[in-house]
């Protein structure tokens, strides 16, 4: 996710005329983590080519948010696996 995060603010910082490096980072962990204050709206300097940049930051944002999902999902799994293992060692539940 980290590294997902950094490749976004390096695409940010090369879309939006106004981003920096800080500023893209920013953007896209607060929008990953489905916060989203609004502060920063990528395309609000528009120029005539914006559509395609769009298009780019709508499947960055999918992607991510994809991919935010799953890894929640597979710590979940895990913290499960644990759980259930802890359970059978004191005696909750019978091995199966």
């Amino acid at each position: 996710m980290f590294l997902y995060i950094v490749l976004g603010a390096m695409l940010f910082t090369l879309v939006e005329q106004d981003w920096d490096y800080l500023i893209g980072s920013y953007f896209c962990f607060i929008t990953l983590s489905t916060i989203g204050f609004g502060d920063y709206v990528p395309g609000s300097s528009l120029r005539a080519d914006s559509q395609g940049r769009m298009v780019l930051c709508a499947l960055y944002l999918l992607v991510g948010l994809a991919l935010l999902a799953m890894c929640f999902d597979l710590m979940q799994e895990e913290v499960r696996r644990k759980f259930r293992t802890l359970a059978i060692k004191i005696g909750l539940f019978e091995h199966q």
